[in-house]
């Protein structure tokens, strides 16, 4: 069986999202270290849900999973050929 090539693709809202994720810690630590930091381990971990899209904790949506990334959760869609990230959410 051969396996599609999914694309990440990321919604308007999720892209906001991690943005004001962003300046939160830009303006709270007066410095882009830690927000670089954490924009390498969400691609680390969306790199990771492109090799196995369904390891992830499963939502009470179908398809919708959950990919904890240190203390965020990365809410995503499942379909043939992309995976939609919906929403970055801080769990704390």
């Amino acid at each position: 069986m051969v396996q599609r090539a999914r694309k990440i693709v990321w919604t308007d809202f999720a892209k906001n999202s991690r943005l004001a994720i962003f300046s939160y810690w830009n303006n709270r630590n007066k410095s882009t270290t830690y927000s670089r930091k954490l924009n390498l381990l969400f691609q680390e971990s969306l790199k990771q849900v492109l090799q196995l899209p369904e390891s992830s904790k499963k939502s009470n949506n179908d398809n919708i999973r959950l990919k904890i990334a240190s203390h965020f959760e990365l809410i995503y869609h499942i379909s043939d050929d992309i995976i939609t990230v919906l929403d970055i959410w801080d769990t704390r």
